[in-house]
């Protein structure tokens, strides 16, 4: 192969990738990068209440309460706390 032929297979590979790159589904990315930050900021935020908890700082305690409602509803969760009993679920002993 003769270094014309190289550079032009080179230019028609680079052509290719750039077409494939272009025709993906960028915005399926961002919805992805959005949804994983907003699972490690509800991360973030139950580690915060429960710091807060254990230190007896209420306040703070409720405001992470709310912060975390709001990114579970941007996530379409339960609104509920994971930690919680099911009505109903009385198999006490």
């Amino acid at each position: 192969m003769t270094d014309k032929e190289i550079k032009k297979l080179a230019d028609e590979i680079a052509s290719a990738l750039i077409a494939r790159g272009l025709e993906s589904q960028v915005d399926e990315w961002k919805v992805d990068n959005d949804t994983d930050h907003l699972v490690g900021e509800l991360a973030r935020c139950m580690t915060l209440q429960n710091a807060y908890l254990e230190r007896e700082e209420f306040e703070k305690c409720a405001v992470m309460k709310i912060r975390i409602q709001e990114i579970k509803q941007k996530l379409g969760l339960p609104p509920g706390d994971m930690f919680e009993e099911e009505e109903g679920g009385d198999d006490e002993i």
